[in-house]
C-alpha cells in the first residue's frame, strides 16, 4: 500500500474505517486525493485486480463512489472512479464547532437579548420546516390542546427527534429520545436548551412548561412537562 494513502486513512479516523472496513475506507481516502483507475488502486492497495472490482462494486451500490471513462491517448478509454457527495459526508466534519463559536461570538457582538431574538426566528423556520405553524391564540379545551401537541410531537419526529406524548390527567409529558442539535448542545445548554429548545416548544404549543430532563444534563432523554 503506497505510504501516501495509508497517512490519509489515519486522518479520515477510525469511524469510517468501522463503518465499511479498513481497505474501502483507504479507497475513499484515495480518492478523496484524485480519480484513480482500476490498476492505480490494485497497485497503491497492494490487491490484485478482483480484489479491488468487488471493494468498487460495493462501494458503488452503496453510492460512494461513481465509474468513469478517461481517454489517455491510443487505445480503449480507462476506467476511472471518484467520490461522490454521499461519500463525502462519511469524511469528519465540524459544524458543531462552527456553529458553537458563531453562537459565542453573536452574544458578545450584539448581547444575549438580541441573540434569543435571532434564536426565535430560528425556531420559527425550523416550525415551518416542519410542517407546523406557529402557535395563534391557543386551543382551549383538553382534547384540542392534546390534538396541538400531537401535530407538535409529529412536527418534531420530521426532524429526526424520536418523540412520543403521554398524558396522565391534566398533565402532558413530551418525551424525546434524540436530539438533533446533540453536540452543540452540550457545550452550549444555556442557549441551546434554555433558549432554542424553550422557544421550539412556546411559539408550537404556547403553554407553560418545563423541562425536567434534557441530554445536556447527561440524562438519557429530554422530557418536556406541561399542563392540558
Amino acid at each position: 500500500m503506497a505510504e501516501g494513502g495509508e497517512e490519509n486513512n489515519q486522518i479520515i479516523g477510525p469511524e469510517l474505517e468501522s463503518m465499511i472496513g479498513h481497505v474501502k475506507s483507504t479507497v475513499l481516502s484515495l480518492l478523496s486525493e484524485e480519480d484513480r483507475s482500476m490498476d492505480a488502486l490494485s497497485r497503491e492497495l497492494g490487491i490484485n485486480k478482483n480484489a479491488v472490482k468487488e471493494h468498487m462494486e460495493n462501494l458503488e451500490n452503496r453510492g460512494f463512489v461513481r465509474p468513469f471513462f478517461k481517454n489517455e491517448g491510443n487505445g480503449r478509454p480507462r476506467k476511472y472512479y471518484q467520490l461522490t457527495e454521499k461519500a463525502m459526508e462519511l469524511f469528519p466534519k465540524r459544524y458543531t464547532l462552527l456553529s458553537s463559536i458563531l453562537v459565542d461570538e453573536i452574544e458578545k457582538e450584539f448581547g444575549t437579548d438580541k441573540l434569543n431574538e435571532l434564536l426565535g426566528r430560528v425556531a420559527d423556520r425550523i416550525i415551518d420546516s416542519a410542517g407546523m405553524s406557529a402557535a395563534g391564540s391557543g386551543p382551549s379545551t383538553r382534547e384540542e390542546k392534546i390534538a396541538r401537541l400531537r401535530e407538535f410531537v409529529a412536527a418534531l419526529n420530521h426532524l429526526g427527534y424520536y418523540a412520543k406524548l403521554e398524558t396522565d390527567g391534566d398533565r402532558a409529558r413530551i418525551i424525546r429520545r434524540n436530539c438533533i442539535f446533540f453536540e452543540l448542545a452540550k457545550n452550549n445548554t444555556r442557549i441551546i436548551c434554555g433558549s432554542l429548545g424553550s422557544q421550539l416548544v412556546s411559539k408550537s404549543v404556547e403553554d407553560d412548561f418545563k423541562i425536567v430532563e434534557k441530554f445536556s444534563s447527561g440524562d438519557k432523554r429530554c422530557v418536556v412537562e406541561l399542563k392540558i
